[in-house]
């Protein structure tokens, strides 16, 4: 077994093919499948197989990919300690958002601080960017939830609440709070059932049997807030990930529990790696000075009934959640 077979491995995975991998390696398409087949012969396994016009891995296969992943990322560090002598000089990291509106000044200081590494960025949903974690398609993931997956090294650095936002014109919009109770029965506008925000949502209403009727699953932020502020239904969103937008105003549950958890997560064998530390240092930095972090939502407080909102200094004072 050699790093070649390693990385033909991993590159036939990642494209789906032998013509892929070759172009991914710079290789030739033969090169290619002598590696990988020497691999297989030597140890006389069968780590994948053709299916039609498509590759499907072996259960040993998989695993295995996983395991090449991991070696040629401590492989990469080990490199780029080496050439970059003490300094992060040059690298790559990817990460997964599950709430880019909250990270992205976190992000941009650190490619001000670092700008030899290259960041590339996935936005998805916090289940599944936790998978793709695990399986070493990413570095790191921003992710929401309620407590730390024991599976992964876990950062917490944010504590949140999800608010419900509604249209202008909702008979809640002159109110300050509503109770729990209120919501059986609501028209909601959500999110896919993938999204972690409404997946606590429904966990705590479920435990007082509060069922809200969704009328629409939107799969964008921006369609969802769209949806709401033409009457539609109510939204929820994570208090600090709502930017002001004058159609719009927030309530607050009084009798609900509705807190949440923003999380950095990587792999426990990747957290000693140098473009990950770097990364998580920037996030403790910032934890400990949060406005730096939510400089846009800081200044305002939690939007008053619509009675207050009515100037339009009121309603171009700022983002709605703190």
């Amino acid at each position: 077994m050699n790093l070649n077979q390693l990385k033909a491995l991993d590159a036939l995975e990642q494209t789906g093919s032998f013509s892929g991998a070759a172009d991914r390696l710079g290789l030739t398409q033969p090169a290619v499948s002598i590696q990988l087949r020497k691999l297989q012969d030597q140890h006389g396994v069968k780590l994948f197989w053709r299916c039609g016009r498509h590759l499907e891995f072996s259960s040993l296969g998989k695993e295995l990919v996983l395991k090449a992943r991991k070696i040629l990322g401590l492989i990469d560090d080990f490199e780029e300690s080496l050439t970059s002598a003490g300094e992060l000089r040059n690298g790559r990291l990817t990460i997964g958002l599950s709430c880019h509106y909250l990270v992205m000044e976190l992000l941009a200081v650190f490619m001000e601080r670092y700008p030899g590494i290259q960041v590339k960025a996935k936005i998805g949903d916090s289940i599944n960017l936790v998978e793709d974690v695990i399986a070493c398609r990413l570095d790191l993931a921003e992710i929401t939830g309620v407590a730390p997956d024991d599976r992964l090294v876990n950062f917490t650095y944010s504590d949140q609440s999800i608010v419900l936002f509604i249209s202008m014109d909702h008979p809640w919009a002159r109110r300050p709070s509503i109770e729990a109770a209120e919501l059986n029965g609501r028209q909601m506008v959500a999110r896919h059932a993938g999204s972690m925000t409404r997946q606590i949502f429904n966990q705590r209403l479920n435990r007082r049997d509060i069922h809200p009727q969704v009328v629409m699953e939107l799969d964008s932020w921006e369609a969802m807030k769209e949806a709401v502020a033409a009457g539609i239904g109510f939204g929820i969103a994570l208090e600090d990930e709502y930017i002001h937008d004058p159609r719009l105003t927030g309530v607050r549950i009084t009798d609900l529990d509705l807190s949440a958890r923003q999380f950095v997560v990587c792999l426990p064998e990747f957290e000693h790696l140098r473009p990950i530390q770097a990364f998580f240092d920037v996030v403790r930095e910032i934890k400990s000075d949060r406005s730096r972090l939510f400089s846009k939502t800081a200044a305002n407080t939690f939007p008053q009934p619509v009675e207050r909102l009515s100037s339009p200094a009121c309603r171009t004072a700022g983002p709605l959640y703190p």
